[in-house]
């Protein structure tokens, strides 16, 4: 069982999905941004902003290729998932794909989605997220609308120190089945 953490970009998802990692959980980390990051480091071509379509289809395949490789029977946790992508289009103001519309209907994760929520204090950009707190919390509702509209419960992660959102999110999936 796949769960995602979520939310606009800067609000904590990937500190939480490290601290996840080291008590032993599988993780999808969060593809798009080591592509980007990848792509940067080798002046290359396969960017959000230069191929959007070959970024897209990676960044699916990758996430697509966690969910298939993870049993079943397995708690994991996703940095982002397929509705993350169709929350970017959202915020970019264009159509989701027919392929991600496709796989995001056939590759579900558990009902329950972790969010972080816009968080002003712990906000900051860097080399690959550029976008202001203002642009960052437009996306977060756009990821709120994408999830939402894919019949998904979204629990809202409390704002407090990673240890205490870790032991937040580990009772709620203790004492909860999907």
């Amino acid at each position: 069982m796949v769960y995602v953490l979520t939310g606009g970009p800067g609000f904590g998802k990937t500190l939480l999905a490290e601290k996840l990692a080291e008590r032993g959980y599988r993780i999808g980390h969060e593809t798009a941004r080591a592509l980007i990051e990848e792509e940067q480091k080798r002046n290359g071509e396969i960017l959000p902003w230069r191929n959007s379509l070959e970024f897209e289809r990676r960044v699916m395949e990758a996430r697509i290729r966690f969910l298939e490789e993870t049993p079943e029977e397995e708690i994991a946790f996703a940095d982002r998932g397929l509705l993350d992508q169709a929350a970017f289009s959202y915020y970019k103001g264009k159509a989701v794909s027919d392929s991600l519309t496709f796989a995001i209907k056939k590759h579900r994760y558990a009902t329950t989605v972790f969010i972080a929520p816009p968080w002003k204090e712990i906000y900051q950009t860097d080399a690959v997220r550029k976008e202001t707190f203002y642009e960052a919390f437009r996306i977060h509702e756009c990821v709120v609308k994408a999830y939402r509209e894919n019949g998904y419960r979204l629990v809202e992660l409390p704002k407090v120190a990673v240890e205490e959102r870790l032991q937040f999110v580990l009772d709620y999936v203790a004492t909860r089945s999907e």
